[in-house]
């Protein structure tokens, strides 16, 4: 495949789905897919900035401020904004643990690529009112927040309690706040925050240092042995320690995972060049199937190999192809990128929100926006070079 043709045609979708108030996330009417998101937003953001385009980079800004205007008293970052009502959402029966962090980075990075400083002076009483919004979501004070079940992207998945993407998030939320606005002591906690990951999320034969939950690390070490991945999350009654990619991924990218490249060759090992959300699927006769199948808005989409469960998604790969690229070489992402566009290519370039597991077919909402940005994150990132953290 010619992989600028796909890549003008990502970049069409961006526009298309580009409105005067920032990036919807779908170009098409489906649910509430035509709203400003906060997540889907940003990293749609990123991607045009990787892309160098003005006029996308505009609308990034634009939805960097959309949400920035409607930041609660308390720091809370809106799920999504309604461009027709300005109807603000700060979550479903649960708020949503990512919107803060993902608006932190996403600002700090379009502050870093445009040099344009006054945005942080604008929303710096916002930026110190969610950092100490998610210092309080720690709850026992111990460095990692307590997220709900249905509390962030996965919001139709199973994981509660400490989750690592939201951690890893955090963690690149307050090195570059601190690093841009010159705050020592939000890098000394994402310091802190880093050493947790690698003491919480690692199922390693080494105790010194355990983590929090010592106990049921033991009992999983005993059933699984060492794992060369990031646990997706635990909370008091135990670990789910299925592979999240997009939290690994991030892990990676952002630099505090202490075994990228054996978590990268036993990924690839195990499930393939294209990622899926989580790994491994969850079967109808597993025990967390009760809970996955009770967890919907509008219909239930997490059928085995479908949406988050064992689903394909364009948007993780490209996370995922960032941290083969930085870790492994660019030959390794560049099937990732091939792998990427052929997925969006489905159906006169569909640009589908999710793909089934095993037979790659689409099984979500057409022309969503951050299918076709994460094709040109990575895409733009070998050739042109795009780095999240330096």
């Amino acid at each position: 495949m010619d992989i600028q043709v796909a890549n003008e045609k990502a970049l069409n979708l961006m526009r298309k789905a580009s409105h005067r108030s920032g990036f919807l996330a779908s170009a098409l009417p489906k649910d509430n897919y035509q709203r400003v998101w906060a997540r889907d937003g940003v990293i749609t953001g990123i991607a045009a900035l990787s892309s160098r385009e003005e006029d996308l980079i505009y609308t990034f800004q634009q939805t960097l401020i959309t949400l920035g205007n409607h930041i609660s008293p308390q720091g809370h970052i809106p799920s999504n904004v309604d461009v027709m009502s300005s109807q603000v959402s700060y979550g479903g029966l649960a708020g949503r643990a990512d919107t803060g962090t993902w608006w932190l980075i996403g600002l700090c990075l379009y502050v870093k690529y445009t040099g344009e400083k006054h945005i942080l002076s604008r929303f710096e009483g916002e930026i110190e009112n969610i950092l100490n919004l998610y210092q309080a979501w720690e709850y026992n004070n111990r460095g990692l927040i307590y997220v709900p079940l249905a509390g962030d992207w996965a919001d139709e998945y199973i994981l509660h309690g400490y989750v690592l993407y939201d951690q890893v998030l955090r963690y690149a939320a307050l090195r570059l706040c601190g690093q841009l606005m010159d705050r020592p002591s939000w890098i000394e906690k994402s310091e802190a925050i880093k050493l947790s990951i690698s003491q919480n999320y690692l199922l390693h034969k080494d105790w010194k240092n355990a983590g929090i939950h010592i106990e049921a690390k033991k009992k999983l070490l005993a059933e699984k042995g060492p794992l060369p991945y990031l646990m997706a999350s635990f909370h008091p009654a135990g670990y789910q320690a299925y592979f999240d990619f997009l939290g690994n991924a991030l892990a990676m990218i952002f630099k505090i995972h202490p075994e990228p490249e054996n978590c990268l060759n036993w990924a690839t090992e195990k499930v393939g060049v294209l990622a899926p959300a989580f790994h491994p699927t969850i079967q109808k006769n597993d025990k967390d199937f009760y809970l996955l199948e009770q967890n919907f808005r509008f219909e239930f989409r997490n059928k085995p190999d479908e949406f988050h469960n064992g689903g394909i998604w364009p948007m993780v790969n490209g996370f995922w192809g960032l941290a083969t690229y930085m870790h492994k070489g660019k030959t390794e992402a560049e099937v990732i990128s091939q792998n990427i566009a052929e997925l969006n290519k489905h159906n006169d370039w569909e640009f589908n929100e999710c793909f089934n597991g095993k037979t790659h077919l689409p099984c979500g909402v057409p022309q969503c926006t951050w299918s076709a940005a994460g094709q040109v994150l990575l895409t733009n990132t070998i050739q042109k070079g795009f780095y999240l953290l330096d």
